[in-house]
Parts: C-alpha cells; sequence; structure tokens
C-alpha cells in the first residue's frame, strides 16, 4: 500500500516537471488516446487586490477553471484546478486567484497562444484550427490578441531614416490601394493604411509629428505625386527619390517594344524569338550561351544593337556617378543621343517620363535608395493574404502583416 502510493506520487512529480508551471500541484491525472485530463490547484498562499493593492490570504470559497496546454504526445493537455476565490481584507472585495501562466478569462495557457500565434504565420487559420482541434474563428481570436499585443508600433518609428512608400492592391480588380509605409534601413513594415489618399496621409505624418518627420533624410517612392508633394511637405529637409525599379521597368519597356516590332515585320526570323528576358538582363549577368543569342539578334538588326546599347549607358549613368551635376550632364546629353537616334519613337513616352521626374530619378545618384525592401515586403503581404484566402477586414490584415515584424 505505502509503495503504491509513492509510485503514485512520484508520478504526479513527474507531470508536475515535464509541465513547469509555477505553483501547480498535481492531485490526480486521467488519461485517454487523445487527451490528458490534470487535476489539481495552484499553491499561492498571498495575492494582492486588484482593486486597492492589499495583500489578503483569506479565502472565501473554490472555483473550478479549464485551461488548455500545449499537446503532450500528440495528446491534448487540459487542466482542471481548483481556483481559490480570496477577499481582501480591507476593502471586502472578491477577486479569483491570478496565474502568472494563463490570462484572466481565457481557456488556454500563455505559452499555448503562443504556439497558436506562431503556427499561423505560414498558414491559413483554418489549417491551424484542424491541426489543434479548435475552430478557425477562435484560433483567428487568439492571434489577432496575441499579434495585437506584440506589435511594438512606437518602437518601430524611434530610428527610422530612410521611409518607402509604396501602394498594394487592396481588392484585385477595383482599383483600391492600401498604403505601405517602410523603414528602408531596417527593412520591415513601420505600418498599411487603408488607402494612398492625400488626405490619409497628411493626417498620418501629422499625427507622427513634426519632430519625427524631421529625422527622415531621404523618402523612396514610385511616380504618384501626392507622395511627391507630400514629402516635400512633410520632409523638407530629406532627398527625395524616385524608385528605380519603375524607371528599370519603362526603361526595359522600350526595348521590348522594338523586340515586339521587330517580331511582327520578321516573324520568321528565329534571331528575335525567346530574347526578351535576355535582353532586360545587364551584359555581366549573361551567360555565355545568353550573349550568343542575343550577338546573333544584333548581327540581324543593328538597330536593336544600338537601342541595348542606349539602355547599358542609362544605366552606367547611375552605377559610375555620386554626385548630382555630373549626372545630370550625362544623363542631357543620353537624352540627346536618343532623340536623334532611328528609333527615336519607340524612346518617346520614357524621354518624356524622364523630363517630368528628372530630378527624383537623379537623386538615387546621391543616396542609392531603392524601394526594393518594401516590393519584397508586398510580397509577404500577398503571401499572407493568400493563405487567408482574402482577408476582407482592414483591421485584421493590418496586425497579421505587422505582427510578421515581431
Amino acid at each position: 500500500m505505502r509503495k503504491g502510493y509513492l509510485s503514485q506520487m512520484k508520478e504526479l512529480k513527474i507531470y508536475e516537471d515535464i509541465l513547469r508551471l509555477p505553483g501547480l500541484k498535481v492531485s490526480q491525472i486521467e488519461s485517454s488516446n487523445t487527451c490528458l485530463k490534470i487535476y489539481g490547484e495552484v499553491e499561492e498562499g498571498v495575492q494582492s487586490c486588484p482593486n486597492c493593492g492589499e495583500h489578503t490570504s483569506i479565502i472565501r470559497q473554490y472555483t473550478k477553471r479549464e485551461i488548455r496546454d500545449l499537446d503532450i504526445s500528440g495528446r491534448q493537455v487540459w487542466l482542471h484546478l481548483r481556483i481559490k476565490q480570496y477577499e481582501c481584507g480591507w476593502c471586502k472585495r472578491y477577486f479569483n486567484q491570478r496565474l502568472s501562466w494563463a490570462e484572466k478569462g481565457k481557456s488556454y495557457t500563455i505559452r499555448q497562444s503562443k504556439f497558436i500565434f506562431e503556427m499561423c504565420e505560414y498558414q491559413a487559420f483554418s489549417q491551424v484550427g484542424a491541426l489543434v482541434d479548435m475552430c478557425s474563428k477562435s484560433v483567428e481570436r487568439v492571434y489577432l490578441e496575441h499579434a495585437s499585443k506584440n506589435s511594438e508600433l512606437s518602437s518601430r518609428f524611434e530610428k527610422v531614416r530612410y521611409l518607402g512608400i509604396d501602394e498594394l492592391s487592396n481588392r484585385k480588380g477595383k482599383k483600391e490601394y492600401c498604403c505601405v509605409l517602410t523603414d528602408l534601413e531596417r527593412g520591415i513594415h513601420l505600418d498599411i493604411l487603408p488607402n494612398r489618399k492625400k488626405e490619409t496621409l497628411r493626417a498620418y505624418f501629422q499625427q507622427l509629428g513634426p519632430k519625427w518627420c524631421q529625422q527622415i533624410q531621404a523618402v523612396s517612392c514610385d511616380m504618384w505625386r501626392p507622395y511627391i508633394e507630400l514629402a516635400e511637405a512633410y520632409f523638407p529637409q530629406a532627398s527625395i527619390c524616385i524608385d528605380r525599379f519603375h524607371v528599370v521597368v519603362l526603361l526595359n519597356k522600350c526595348l521590348d517594344n522594338f523586340r515586339k516590332h521587330l517580331r511582327k515585320n520578321e516573324p520568321r526570323q528565329e534571331a528575335f524569338k525567346n530574347i526578351k528576358w535576355k535582353l532586360y538582363k545587364r551584359t555581366s549577368s549573361l551567360s555565355e550561351e545568353e550573349k550568343m543569342l542575343l550577338e546573333t539578334a544584333f548581327f540581324n538588326s543593328k538597330p536593336l544593337r544600338q537601342m541595348y546599347e542606349l539602355r547599358n549607358q542609362f544605366h552606367q549613368i547611375f552605377d559610375e556617378n555620386e554626385e548630382h551635376l555630373p549626372a545630370l550632364f550625362q544623363l542631357n546629353e543620353w537624352i540627346d543621343r536618343v532623340q536623334n537616334s532611328d528609333q527615336n519613337q519607340f524612346w518617346q513616352n520614357f524621354i518624356n517620363t524622364l523630363c517630368n521626374w528628372k530630378v527624383y530619378i537623379l537623386n538615387f545618384v546621391q543616396t542609392g535608395l531603392t524601394n526594393a525592401a518594401t516590393e519584397g515586403l508586398n510580397n509577404m503581404i500577398r503571401h499572407i493574404k493568400r493563405i487567408s484566402f482574402g482577408m476582407h477586414n482592414f483591421q485584421h490584415l493590418r496586425i497579421r502583416i505587422l505582427a510578421r515584424g515581431t
């Protein structure tokens, strides 16, 4: 009899050591193939009154509480606890025993909620719900509660020097865009705004205050006039750069339009087939096979070679210059060469854009700043929307995006 009692106590002690929940004393275990029910109570003789702060050890009665903990060996763990209800000797208020490892009113431990939060990072709520045997809405609620506490927005803005502003389609085909703000130096999201309207951004920057605005040294954005106007108004000391990616897209489009022109006029010419992406590459990035294919195309079309070389010369201006004036001089010379070339009509849209935004495009020479980090983070947002099967509640989407940076 004594031996059996000692064996049982030893088993209960083993479960206490496995769970490692402060103060938990296990009194009984019930197990099945799918579930472990652990009965016990938390030994804590004194607690402070939440109303007046006085300490008390007066126990008025006991209540029961069921809490889900992390699974053990594929079995759910449920803690069936005997919870003390205290009476404050000073203000006569009643309050239940507080647990350091489970929040008030929650049916799961803090570490269980963290586990669910981490599982949701790369999976849909429905998939996580199936894995932990919870309703997908309950999983979403756990995730959003945890994410809201850990977004730490204030700390994100403290040391921002290089600001990225970009937009992302919120609802495909509806021409609805959300505005994405990023710290380009650290490569993290700062915040997501529900739209890219001028008044929305103005109100947001005003809320951040002049002190924060003064610490911004450079801003990178695309060719959206309200971004430029707001950046000039709120960050007058900052260098405003048009993201080079958008410039390169337009530049390559000129080359591609001429390629399409060649394909249309000479449909049987094999040399002009399957060279689109090879034309987009820098010469240094081409393989020997790709160089041979392009040389064949250039042999059959000298104007194509000329356009390819002009494209490379444009890149060279921004790669080799670190001062604004020499770059401006070379860029103006490049524009003259393009306008005097036989393919001037294929360059015209790009030249018009270049002349309209020249000052902001040339600022790249001094800052070297691009929105590449923002574009990468935008891919992460698209992934979140994809695994979430769309999120119509913008605030929920915002919380989930910001939580990925914590």
